[in-house]
């Protein structure tokens, strides 16, 4: 059995583990840490549940990663209830304490108990506490409003992880959209995920119209009872989204124009304190990744490049912005470096890790280099036995080499594979490599601000 501190992955990651001591990190994983300290918090709450806090959700594929990763097998639980009483932490322990008496909490507390299971990663857990709801719940109390959003959110992640958001329903947010208590952030973020779903998942639009329509008044709504950083925050994220509508317009002016207001609010946030630095610093990093698919959708690879190496710099240990700018290098020819810069992020975890392993073994592979990208192949399949574009690369490689063995097991696993995937009726969750490669080569098409 591995010890949370047997490597630095797990040592950074801690919090998803058991609530454990948070190292630091990546900011996503400061979104655990605040919403653990807003459950155990007795502050009153406001009819704006939701003021300001770290944006970025993960999927659960991440969690389950990460525990494949970091051979933290006796973490893997489907609910916190599950996980081994001497492995639980005294945090970890009073969140299951409030999850055994769930039904008797107050509205608030059962908002930030799911918000941090959401934090976790543990969407399906999220979906079985928290029920779908009519418009007339959701318009009773901000609360439920929250609850109903968190639980959508949910729902958007899992489908992400299944590939199947062209099968997304998006009556859930739109339910909130239309009955959350007006001038609540609820109401306001519900319209701005219908703004970028219709847009960029369904292209839609018409429906982006509406809803941009509909956040426009609400931001007006809501700004009387924000402070000057949320509102300034929030008018950020709000032209961050909305800015889909002139992009499927291909208006590039106006696109320009929006992101420009967008990075210039965000900018000009004033700290008091250190939840304020870090939800300000996460935004400016999300600004700086939709600027730098701008610039790609502008076809402007030198801008892309640059912001890229800017953001890897300023999150140095999220393994994202590496592969992200793995790619615009290889679009600029710049191979090798390429190779350096996808290997890099072979070491800082979850999400992506087979992902980067595949490219670094596409990266040598161009440079002739065929041991080495072998080797790469392999490791992204130790990573992820279902990857089959890494499996179709060793098997395409492996005779060049004159290794006969790992000839007939590559074709032999090619085809398991193949028959597996036939025979499943329900799409399995996503393979990182079988899905994600191609993703990454048209990454710079997509439109995906």
């Amino acid at each position: 059995m591995f010890l949370l501190d047997s490597s630095p992955i797990a040592w950074l990651n801690r919090p998803y583990f058991d609530l454990g001591p948070f190292n630091g990190g990546s900011l996503h994983l400061y979104g655990i840490e605040f919403s653990y300290r807003n459950l155990i918090s007795n502050t009153p709450i406001n009819d704006t549940p939701l003021t300001y806090g770290v944006q970025v959700k993960l999927p659960y594929s991440f969690r389950e990663s990460l525990l494949r990763e970091t051979g933290m097998t006796q973490y893997q639980v489907d609910n916190p209830l599950q996980l081994a009483n001497e492995l639980q932490t005294e945090r970890w322990s009073k969140v299951c304490d409030y999850l055994t008496h769930y039904q008797k909490l107050q509205l608030v507390t059962k908002y930030r108990l799911i918000n941090l299971l959401s934090s976790l990663c543990f969407h399906p857990t999220v979906l079985e506490y928290v029920p779908q709801m009519s418009g007339s719940e959701i318009g009773s109390d901000p609360s439920l409003a929250a609850l109903a959003l968190c639980r959508a959110i949910s729902s958007l992640l899992l489908h992400q992880d299944y590939g199947t958001l062209d099968n997304l329903n998006l009556k859930e947010f739109e339910n909130v959209a239309n009955h959350a208590p007006s001038g609540t952030q609820v109401r306001f973020s519900a319209a701005l995920q219908l703004v970028v779903q219709y847009a960029k998942t369904f292209r839609n639009l018409e429906g982006a119209e509406f809803w941009r329509a509909i956040a426009t008044k609400e931001i007006q709504n809501l700004k009387p009872s924000l402070d000057d950083f949320g509102y300034r925050l929030l008018t950020s994220i709000y032209y961050r989204a909305v800015v889909f509508v002139p992009l499927l317009h291909g208006d590039k002016d106006k696109v320009i124009q929006e992101m420009d207001l967008c990075q210039s609010y965000a900018e000009s946030l004033t700290c008091e304190n250190e939840v304020q630095e870090v939800v300000a610093n996460e935004n400016r990093n999300i600004i700086l990744e939709s600027r730098t698919k701008e610039a790609l959708w502008l076809r402007n690879l030198d801008l892309a490049e640059e912001r890229s190496r800017r953001l890897a710099q300023m999150d140095s240990l999220d393994p994202r912005y590496r592969l992200e700018l793995g790619e615009i290098l290889i679009k600029q020819g710049k191979i090798e470096e390429a190779a350096k810069v996808y290997r890099s992020a072979t070491k800082l975890g979850p999400p992506g890790t087979a992902i980067a392993w595949f490219m670094t073994g596409q990266c040598y592979e161009a440079m002739s280099e065929l041991e080495i990208a072998c080797d790469c192949y392999l490791a992204s399949l130790n990573i992820d036995p279902e990857a089959i574009s890494a499996l179709e690369k060793l098997a395409n490689l492996a005779p060049s080499l004159g290794n006969s063995a790992l000839v007939n097991w590559s074709k032999l696993r090619l085809i398991e594979l193949q028959e597996q995937k036939q025979r499943m009726s329900i799409k399995p969750k996503r393979s990182y490599i079988s899905e994600a490669s191609s993703e990454l080569k048209t990454a710079a098409q997509a439109m995906t601000i």
